[in-house]
């Protein structure tokens, strides 16, 4: 069979379907009701002559051919965007997506180096670039790098994985605080705040594990609230309810207007490295990305990796 331009667009519903795991939550993405998705995915399986997928009442579940041609498909929209991307580079454009992959709360992060590097990338002549960019956890970040649904990302790593390529980028200081309505706030020594820290209610990340529950001591059964990003740990410590770390930059402004109490941090501190990933093999770069990187090479390289913020 040869690819038509119907064939193309098919095979990127299919793979909308795949990300989104299931018709109804492609939809969004594609922005097309699910009777239109449906009625092209039967007609892409009727071309290929292959059942590519099971959808119904017991869900939605890829078959053995549709991994295959999922996979395949990846890698020729894959070669398909480097081919359009390289066809205008050559033209002295610089075109195509660039998809980042981010934690929550960078900007507030006087170290962070993002800025300058999109500052940067902006001023690109002939910059016709489409950003797309996404707030994640890290382990979703690295899925979507290894899934090819992201180009860059941005976060705390605490496994590297052999896939991907990681770029220290600074270090973020974390303290511990807690809500000034909280017994931990009226603490007077250290031995007072380690006493209260053994009944103390605790958030903690679960991206960290123990990075972030072993400097609180206590039982680890008092860790009562696991969560993925620093919203969620902010609004539980707000609330009076739990007591963590949270980045310090972060953690400022209410520390300031008075909504939370940082604990002793000349003693009850930790830090995290946050780094830049990306698929190892630049084949499967385009344009696009490797210019992101160039620059942000470029940018670590004049300003180099600051130190962790202690203030």
């Amino acid at each position: 069979m040869r690819l038509s331009d119907i064939d193309l667009r098919s095979l990127e519903v299919f793979i909308a379907v795949v990300e989104a795991q299931g018709i109804a939550n492609a939809q969004a993405l594609l922005n097309r009701d699910a009777s239109t998705i449906s009625r092209q995915l039967g007609q892409l399986e009727e071309r290929i002559g292959l059942r590519l997928c099971e959808r119904g009442r017991g869900g939605f579940a890829l078959t053995g051919a549709g991994e295959q041609i999922y996979r395949n498909t990846v890698d020729l929209t894959l070669a398909l965007r480097r081919f359009e991307d390289a066809a205008e580079t050559l033209k002295g454009h610089l075109s195509g997506k660039l998809r980042l992959a981010m934690i929550d709360n960078l900007i507030s992060d006087p170290n962070c180096p993002l800025r300058n590097v999109l500052q940067r990338y902006g001023a690109r002549r002939a910059n016709e670039v489409h950003l797309h960019m996404e707030v994640m956890a890290p382990f979703q970040i690295e899925q979507a790098l290894l899934n090819h649904a992201a180009d860059v990302g941005i976060g705390i790593f605490p496994a590297h994985l052999e896939e991907l390529d990681y770029q220290p980028l600074y270090q973020e200081t974390d303290w511990l605080v807690c809500a000034p309505s909280h017994p931990l706030a009226g603490a007077d020594s250290l031995a007072d705040v380690k006493e209260e820290l053994q009944i103390s209610a605790k958030v903690a990340r679960h991206f960290l594990g123990s990075q972030d529950t072993t400097p609180l001591g206590g039982d680890p059964k008092h860790v009562t609230a696991w969560v993925s990003n620093v919203e969620a740990a902010a609004l539980l410590i707000l609330a009076g309810s739990h007591v963590g770390f949270l980045p310090n930059h972060y953690a400022r402004v209410w520390i300031e207007s008075g909504q939370m109490v940082a604990v002793r941090p000349d003693h009850f501190r930790r830090s995290s490295l946050i780094e830049a990933a990306a698929r190892r093999s630049r084949d499967s770069q385009t344009p696009a990305v490797d210019a992101f990187r160039d620059d942000m090479a470029a940018v670590l390289e004049v300003f180099g990796m600051p130190a962790s913020t202690d203030r």
